[in-house]
């Protein structure tokens, strides 16, 4: 097994904790998709941009009835993720939707304010700082990340062809095309940083939206039980799997998630400058993808963002990320007793909800609205996102 060399002192440290986890993970921070990657260089080759959207929309469309004029590439992806595989429990995905629905008010603080962030701590950052997606449309991104999951935990949305599976595919051909223009560039050196966009940081960014997501919401407050914690990583798992994510490295469980989270962090090097780029990205398109729109209200929004970031993914990281100091006031627990107070006064106080309209999940959708984005199967055309046409 070739280790990139920047790998190297994180997957000794790794292999103390769990040697065949850790080996697992380096083996596949050099694999990328090979179905996905097919798709994508079969397109480049034999299609122009402008066809990329209606041969995608096509495949996507009514899997089972593929039309004869698709290249074999997409066929056979598609083909592949329409079967739907013998572990998914319908049952155990259906009890997460109440309670993703419930939590709706606390998911896109958890999303935004922690798991991204800290998502960005790992060389996931330095894709997506070559690219620019964030950088230059990070509030199209998050909303894009709260559609996805909106349309995960609906009932049957994961199933071919619900709308969370086909933009999973989406995400897995946007995945695909961005290696293919990492790949032919002079900015990524696979032999230190592996392969860009890998499949162990598919499998980490989903433990992270997953088990981690899970503990940062339930810190901000959210509710979860222990059949519909269980169904939300089942969901995961079954998306992980149609974005690709080799059963080797995909976690069963939710406990399985949170030891694959552990192990994964433990295998990353250091936060670098992209990584420090990036999460600060997040924290300050935040204010803007909830609609604060002056400048003054963004910085006082920023900063109580920062705050609440630092509390959830500690100080060590944030210190790392260069975030501000911390504040006296503690912000966590005062979200979580908010949080905790409405969920006891929508339960036990008739009519109350007709006075909290801002925290439902009619109005996650209305965050995560991106005009045309749910038709869209356009891909990225150039290696850095300003250059490239819309997507």
């Amino acid at each position: 097994m070739k280790i990139p060399s920047s790998f190297i002192p994180g997957y000794e440290a790794a292999r103390a904790v769990d040697a065949r986890f850790a080996e697992e993970y380096i083996r596949h921070t050099t694999i990328g998709d090979p179905l996905a990657d097919r798709v994508v260089e079969d397109l480049a080759a034999n299609h122009a941009p402008d066809e990329v959207h209606s041969l995608i929309a096509a495949a996507l469309g009514d899997p089972s009835r593929l039309p004869d004029h698709l290249p074999d590439s997409i066929k056979t992806l598609v083909k592949e993720v329409s079967v739907v595989p013998e572990w998914f429990d319908r049952e155990l995905a259906q009890a997460a939707t109440p309670a993703f629905i419930r939590n709706s008010n606390i998911i896109p603080a958890a999303l935004a304010g922690a798991a991204i962030v800290e998502g960005f701590s790992t060389l996931i950052s330095k894709s997506f700082r070559i690219r620019g997606r964030i950088t230059d449309n990070g509030v199209r991104r998050l909303r894009q990340n709260l559609l996805h999951l909106a349309e995960q935990f609906l009932p049957g949305g994961m199933e071919p062809p619900g709308d969370g599976w086909r933009l999973t595919l989406r995400i897995r051909l946007v995945h695909a095309q961005s290696r293919m223009l990492i790949k032919a560039s002079d900015e990524w050196d696979m032999a230190e940083h592996g392969m860009p966009v890998s499949a162990a940081h598919v499998m980490l960014a989903s433990t992270t939206f997953s088990a981690r997501l899970l503990r940062h919401a339930t810190r901000l407050g959210a509710r979860f039980d222990d059949r519909e914690r269980e169904g939300y990583v089942h969901v995961w798992r079954y998306t992980a799997w149609v974005m690709g994510v080799p059963e080797a490295i995909l976690f069963e469980d939710h406990e399985a998630a949170r030891r694959s989270f552990e192990i994964g962090m433990l295998c990353e090097p250091p936060p670098d400058d992209d990584a420090i780029i990036m999460a600060n990205s997040v924290v300050n398109s935040a204010p803007l993808r909830l609609g604060v729109k002056t400048p003054k209200e963004r910085r006082a929004f920023a900063t109580f963002i920062y705050q609440v970031c630092r509390e959830l993914i500690g100080n060590e990281l944030a210190d790392r990320f260069r975030f501000p100091p911390s504040q006296r006031l503690p912000q966590v627990p005062l979200l979580w007793l908010k949080h905790r107070m409405r969920s006891g006064a929508l339960k036990w106080i008739p009519g109350f909800h007709r006075f909290n309209r801002g925290y439902d999940y009619i109005e996650m959708l209305n965050i995560s609205n991106v005009g045309d984005f749910e038709q869209s199967y356009r891909l990225p055309t150039a290696l850095h996102d300003e250059s490239s046409r819309e997507w």
